[in-house]
This record gives C-alpha cells, sequence and structure tokens, in this order.
C-alpha cells in the first residue's frame, strides 16, 4: 500500500518536475533583432524581474496545496493512515520538501524561461503587434492584469475545478498502477 501510494505522489508531482526533464528541441532560427528587444521589454513588463519570484509564489502555491489536498484526502490515503498513522507527517514532509524544491528550481529557471518567452514572441508577433501589446500593458487596465492575474490560480472557484481534476485523474490510478506492474513484469519475462 505504501509503495502504491508513492509512485501515486511520483505521478502527481511529476509534472512540476518534468518541464525541466523534457530533451530540448534544435534552437530556432535568432529572431529579428528589433521584434526580440520589443519582445524583452513586453516580457519586463508583463513580469517585472522584481516580481517574479512573488508571481511564482501566487500562483504556484495554491496549486501545490490542492495536489497536496487531493492526495492527503484520497481513500487510498486514508486506508494507508490507517494501517500506519505515522504516515500522514512522513508524506506531508516529503511533499513539503518537494514542493520546496520544485519552487527553488522553477525561480532559478526564470531567466532562461524569460529569455526564450521573449524569442518565442519575436517569432509570433510583428514588432506592431509587440508594441501594441506592449501599450495595453501600460493602461490602467493592463496593469491591473499584470497585478492580478498571479491570484487567479488562487481563486477558490478555480481551486475547486483543480481539484476536482486531480481527484478524477487519481480515480483508478490503483488499477492503472498495477496494470502497469503486470505489464513490465510481462515484458521482463518474455526476454528471457
Amino acid at each position: 500500500m505504501l509503495r502504491l501510494l508513492a509512485g501515486a505522489l511520483v505521478l502527481v508531482l511529476s509534472p512540476l518536475a518534468s518541464a525541466n526533464a523534457q530533451t530540448a528541441p534544435a534552437p530556432a532560427a535568432a529572431p529579428e533583432p528589433a521584434r526580440l528587444a520589443a519582445a524583452q521589454a513586453l516580457i519586463d513588463r508583463i513580469m517585472p524581474a522584481a516580481q517574479r519570484d512573488s508571481m511564482v509564489e501566487q500562483m504556484v502555491r495554491p496549486m501545490m496545496e490542492n495536489i497536496r489536498g487531493a492526495v492527503l484526502s484520497g481513500p487510498k490515503f486514508e486506508t494507508a493512515k490507517a494501517e500506519n498513522p505515522k504516515l500522514v507527517a512522513t508524506i506531508e514532509t516529503f511533499m513539503k520538501d518537494e514542493f520546496e524544491h520544485s519552487i527553488a528550481t522553477m525561480k532559478a529557471s526564470m531567466p532562461a524561461m524569460f529569455d526564450a518567452m521573449a524569442r518565442a514572441y519575436a517569432r509570433r508577433f510583428t514588432l506592431d503587434q509587440l508594441q501594441a501589446i506592449d501599450a495595453f500593458f501600460q493602461t490602467p487596465a493592463g496593469h491591473a492584469y499584470v497585478t492580478l492575474a498571479p491570484t487567479v490560480m488562487a481563486d477558490p472557484d478555480f481551486l475547486a475545478v483543480q481539484r476536482s481534476m486531480m481527484t478524477d485523474a487519481m480515480t483508478g490510478m490503483q488499477q492503472r498502477m498495477a496494470a502497469l506492474g503486470a505489464k513490465i513484469d510481462a515484458e521482463a519475462k518474455q526476454r528471457h
């Protein structure tokens, strides 16, 4: 049961780590310098460097707390907790450490991520479009969007839908993991 729960946690937490584990595609052609400069200015306006860490915190912590709540309230966890009451503290510590590691990794990756975003924007938007988007973000409505958008993931409606999605995704996980284990065992036997 504990191995199954650990496997479920790995599956739930793996999307947080998999972004860095993906093999990068070949680099695209360099964008036009004027477009790149406009895109960099836009990224700096939308996600000001001084506010990036707090933006990550505002967007990621509510999602992580939702993951924690979904895992700790799941029926498999309740069964495992009844079998081993110390499990709660062990899982809480593991999840806290993993979440903190994920947040630190995201923050450390931000300079490269924002450079990549600027290049992607420069490839997709014309100079006129980039300047028009930047002009919007200089308006009161644009400024309000920059300030409030990171808090959307902490909205109760968003969190409720997210938790429901996680619960649905974890439903039947035990059976899917058992089927995967059986398939791996069968393939290993075929090789011998």
